[in-house]
């Protein structure tokens, strides 16, 4: 089992840490069968790339606004934006001339970081592309379909792109085309450090990824659909049926 720090101390994640998740999740979320379906792109990587990028740090409503005016962009080309993948994107970028012009025309003027001079988020959704690119993966399908060693040697490229060292919206990616995963945001981490009764910061996400992804496995759930349905419950969304995911 992997090391968990909780509380300033490391140790195996636990049989007992688990089930203080499994027991939170029990005691707070209602049963499955009412949580959200979490929905994604499952044949629009070019859609996921944008999502998983933009949505650092912001809220979502900006993040829709970008992927409209994708939507609207491609539709007026007489193109389907729901089944481009990493090319297409790319072929936007050059269409209206580079990153700033993406960044007025289709994107906005969020930065990658609150350090001074930061990349444009636009910028990163370019580089996230020509990484998929270059690892051989530029559809949903291909990502799905992707050997273990081919996903690390894109994951540790994605991590290079400006402000996505943290690997979240690499997780984040995965799960909008179609891999289960978590997305271990400040929502899913406040949910797993109240679960186990420490403060936020002494758990990590990678840390609280595994904690729901092994609970996940207890509940009987898919741990993309537990992820969402903790995501809801804990920045006080309804957890009624619905299809896409929202944050």
């Amino acid at each position: 089992m992997r090391h968990v720090t909780v509380a300033g101390q490391t140790s195996r994640t636990s049989d007992s840490h688990i089930g203080k998740v499994v027991d939170r999740v029990l005691d707070s979320l209602p049963d499955p069968a009412r949580w959200q379906n979490p929905g994604g792109y499952p044949d629009g990587l070019a859609l996921c790339t944008i999502d998983a990028v933009q949505s650092i740090g912001v809220r979502y409503g900006s993040v829709v606004t970008v992927l409209d005016r994708y939507r609207t962009f491609r539709r007026a080309q007489g193109a389907e934006p729901a089944v481009d993948g990493a090319a297409e994107l790319l072929r936007t970028f050059a269409d209206v001339g580079g990153v700033n012009p993406w960044a007025a025309a289709i994107g906005n003027a969020h930065r990658t970081s609150t350090t001074p001079g930061a990349p444009l988020k636009a910028e990163a959704v370019e580089q996230a592309a020509t990484v998929l690119l270059a690892a051989r993966l530029p559809t949903c399908h291909a990502l799905r379909q992707g050997a273990d060693d081919q996903l690390h040697v894109a994951k540790q490229a994605w991590l290079r792109v400006p402000g996505q060292r943290s690997g979240i919206s690499w997780r984040y990616l995965l799960m909008l085309a179609g891999r289960p995963g978590v997305k271990p945001d400040r929502m899913i981490i406040r949910f797993v450090a109240a679960a186990l009764g420490c403060p936020v910061g002494a758990v990590t996400p990678d840390q609280a990824a595994d904690l729901v992804e092994q609970a996940a496995g207890r509940l009987n759930v898919t741990s993309t659909h537990l992820d969402h349905a903790i995501w809801r419950w804990q920045s006080g969304r309804d957890l009624g049926t619905g299809a896409q995911v929202d944050r």
